[in-house]
């Protein structure tokens, strides 16, 4: 009986979103066990997709008890399974999906001890499982529930699958156009500390963006950035290297930039062990190359986590295949010979919180 409850919710969660998908199998119902309560999955799987008011769950519940179900929601959004919001003097609420989403929130906070410890056990022997379960020749059917019936569906809204990777100038641009920004630790370089497996990259690097900020300070997953303060990490995070994703869905789940390695982040890593990682992200720019420019000294070749450049008869060349257009490399050309032009597939505006 609690295994359908969870089957369920697999099927709620992959409605949101596949960026990591619900697969069923033990590693998933031992991490959904974790974090949510049979109750709370049954929430879960009653809100409707996007914001929902507390009398359409209640109504998809079956239950009059409007007081004992804000109680149970509240409980949720402090656990970060939900976002709640304030809209006209109301609250809405909206269940997240695993990635971008519930996952992040569960980390975010960067405290050591034996809940997040094992959290990212669970997480991280979940991970193995989707790889199993992808590699084995026979790819899992994932399977996706209708939305809960309501009043308040959207219709016609997209479902993100992949994260957009954003230069340095956007994400600063990004920045200087948002009223509300958060920070809080990076969750794979986190759950690496955790498992044992440390991360010699700087932590506190992942932001958070609009209403999603505001909650997430609210809930105490994350503290407010000004934006001296958010253009100080970008620094730092371009300084390190890191590739800045973002999750380009305002107003859906969370608009969250995280700031990526190729050593513990999932997304990079995965694009990395692909032979075409700008197929893996959403690659919106490409490098060239100033070739009067570049001196052949080489300092690219390691900044470079995907191997897009690479040294032929003396000459530095570009894979377009592999490029996706983060820039992490224009950081360390002592002569700017490198620069970024819009793919013709991702000449698409950014969209804004």
């Amino acid at each position: 009986m609690v295994d359908a409850i969870y089957d369920k919710l697999a099927a709620a969660l992959n409605a949101r979103s596949t960026a990591m998908p619900a697969i069923k199998c033990q590693e998933f119902y031992d991490l959904m066990g974790f974090l949510f309560t049979p109750e709370e999955a049954t929430i879960g799987c009653a809100m409707p997709q996007g914001y929902a008011a507390i009398e359409d769950i209640s109504a998809n519940l079956g239950t009059g008890d409007l007081k004992k179900l804000a109680s149970q929601l509240e409980t949720m959004g402090d656990k970060g399974l939900i976002h709640i919001k304030a809209e006209n003097g109301k609250k809405l609420y909206e269940f997240l999906p695993l990635v971008p989403g519930l996952i992040e929130f569960q980390l975010m906070r960067g405290i050591v001890d034996e809940w997040h410890k094992k959290m990212a056990f669970l997480l991280w022997t979940y991970s193995k499982a989707i790889k199993r379960e992808f590699m084995s020749g026979t790819p899992p059917i994932l399977e996706s529930a209708a939305p809960a019936p309501s009043r308040n569906i959207p219709v016609g809204k997209e479902v993100s699958h992949v994260t957009t990777v954003i230069p340095y100038a956007e994400v600063k641009q990004l920045i200087q156009d948002t009223a509300f920004i958060a920070t809080g630790t990076c969750v794979c370089r986190h759950q690496g500390n955790l498992i044992g497996k440390p991360s010699t990259e700087p932590l506190l690097t992942c932001m958070v963006f609009g209403e999603t900020a505001r909650f997430a300070v609210e809930r105490g997953f994350t503290k407010r950035l000004s934006r001296d303060e958010a253009l100080q990490t970008l620094d730092e995070a371009e300084k390190a290297g890191l590739v800045h994703n973002y999750a380009n869905t305002p107003d859906q789940f969370t608009n969250l930039l995280c700031n990526c390695c190729g050593c513990h982040c999932w997304i990079v890593k995965g694009a990395k062990n692909s032979p075409a990682p700008s197929r893996m992200v959403n690659a919106r720019y490409l490098v060239h190359i100033k070739e009067d420019d570049c001196t052949a000294c080489e300092a690219c070749l390691e900044r470079c986590w995907m191997k897009a450049l690479k040294m032929e008869n003396g000459k530095l060349v570009r894979d377009e295949m592999r490029c996706i257009g983060c820039g992490v490399c224009m950081w360390v050309c002592p002569t700017d010979a490198l620069y970024l032009e819009p793919r013709e597939a991702g000449k698409v505006p950014l969209k804004k919180c």
